[in-house]
């Protein structure tokens, strides 16, 4: 895995590939996507917005498959073990007990690379206390499904932008 992330190991410090480059990319895809949802027909804007989501996500093919990879018990032990440290006060519960079953939930949900370490980034960013595992299982949840949701919307984009320049060229 250190070969994916860009960032050297500090002394001590757990290698984990991050996945915070592909946040634009999740955004525009989401944009063409609803955008291709929300049309009525197919317009010469549409038609550029697939193809620019097209693009970008041919530049991002190699890390988006790795973020949709299932991930290891290990790397879900390595992410979880990496949030619980950036909290400085936890708290009196047996971190261990905790985090095992914090782990054993998170593992039971199936998720990929990107989304548990997702889950953990966007944690880190919004609160200042650690998460319940009902909270966490939540966060990867919901970041497993916006993996997902934009993997199967790359595999349909090349269909989808042909379809729109046929209905475009044809009226």
């Amino acid at each position: 895995m250190r070969e994916i992330d860009k960032r050297p190991a500090r002394a001590g410090e757990v290698s984990v590939p991050t996945f915070g480059e592909l946040d634009p990319l999740l955004r525009e895809l989401a944009a063409a996507r609803e955008a291709a949802a929300v049309a009525q027909s197919p317009t010469p804007e549409l038609l550029v917005m697939l193809d620019a989501a097209i693009a970008i996500s041919a530049q991002h093919a190699d890390r988006l498959a790795e973020a949709t990879r299932a991930i290891p018990r290990a790397g879900v032990v390595a992410y979880l073990g990496l949030l619980l440290k950036a909290y400085p006060n936890p708290g009196s519960q047996d971190a261990a007990i905790f985090g095992g079953f914090m782990r054993d939930d998170v593992m039971s949900l199936e998720p990929s690379f990107g989304a548990v370490e997702m889950a953990c980034r966007r944690w880190r960013r919004k609160s200042k206390f650690l998460p319940a595992i009902a909270e966490m299982m939540l966060e990867v949840k919901v970041a497993n499904d916006e993996l997902n949701g934009a993997a199967d919307f790359v595999r349909r984009l090349p269909r989808l932008r042909a379809a729109c320049a046929a209905t475009l060229s044809s009226s």
